[in-house]
């Protein structure tokens, strides 16, 4: 009878656990010691990692100083002091001897010759000038065929400036030539021919036999004076 009288009572019991453990848990409010542990970490687990350049500093100043501090240990057990800062004596004693110029002293009762006066005291004549070949009283017909009035008595005014004494000026009907020449009737003329056409400014200047005039000028409209 206790046997079955039991029985109802396990299975009431039974079925309240059931009810326990299926039943969902509750939410409760967060408190203090859940912010406290959601914010910890682990303390002197993990390090983070060295920078980069805290790892090669070293090495670079060891690289760099090294050279520097050679250098400085060469350059102070060499005496410090800049090759070709002094002249070797060689050279000073060649360079005195280059600007050390003898001079020759005349010897006793000798005079300097003066400048321009020859070694043997005899006086030097200037060359002589040649004659001018130029002829400044050649007749000279200068024929003015330009249309202007009066160029061809300026143009023997010119002339007679220049020292030419036999300009005469007259009026010129002719076709040719058509630009302003100078003609000459034979080859002695030639310089005074040249020295004429120089005064006046008249680049064409022509021998011819058919010259009417020891110099024949035709002005023609082309002519600047």
């Amino acid at each position: 009878m206790t046997g079955g009288d039991d029985a109802p009572a396990r299975r009431a019991g039974a079925d309240n656990l059931q009810t326990v453990t299926t039943q969902p848990p509750q939410d409760y409010p967060e408190d203090e010691f859940d912010v406290a542990g959601r914010d910890r970490v682990p303390q002197g687990v993990h390090r983070a990692p060295r920078p980069l350049r805290r790892t090669l500093l070293p090495v670079l100043a060891v690289v760099v100083l090294a050279p520097l501090l050679a250098w400085g240990a060469v350059s102070l057990l060499g005496g410090g002091g800049s090759p070709g800062t002094s002249a070797s004596p060689t050279a000073q004693a060649t360079d005195d001897a280059a600007t050390e110029v003898p001079t020759e002293e005349p010897p006793a009762g000798e005079e300097t010759p003066e400048p321009g006066e020859s070694p043997t005291g005899e006086e030097t004549t200037p060359a002589e000038e040649t004659p001018s070949d130029v002829a400044y009283d050649t007749a000279i017909a200068v024929l003015n065929g330009s249309g202007v009035t009066g160029l061809a008595g300026d143009a023997v005014g010119q002339l007679a400036a220049a020292g030419f004494t036999g300009g005469i000026a007259d009026d010129y009907a002719g076709g040719a030539p058509t630009t302003t020449t100078l003609y000459y009737n034979n080859a002695d003329l030639a310089p005074t021919a040249q020295e004429v056409a120089s005064v006046l400014g008249i680049d064409t200047v022509v021998e011819s036999a058919d010259a009417t005039s020891a110099i024949a000028i035709v002005l023609r409209a082309d002519y600047a004076g």
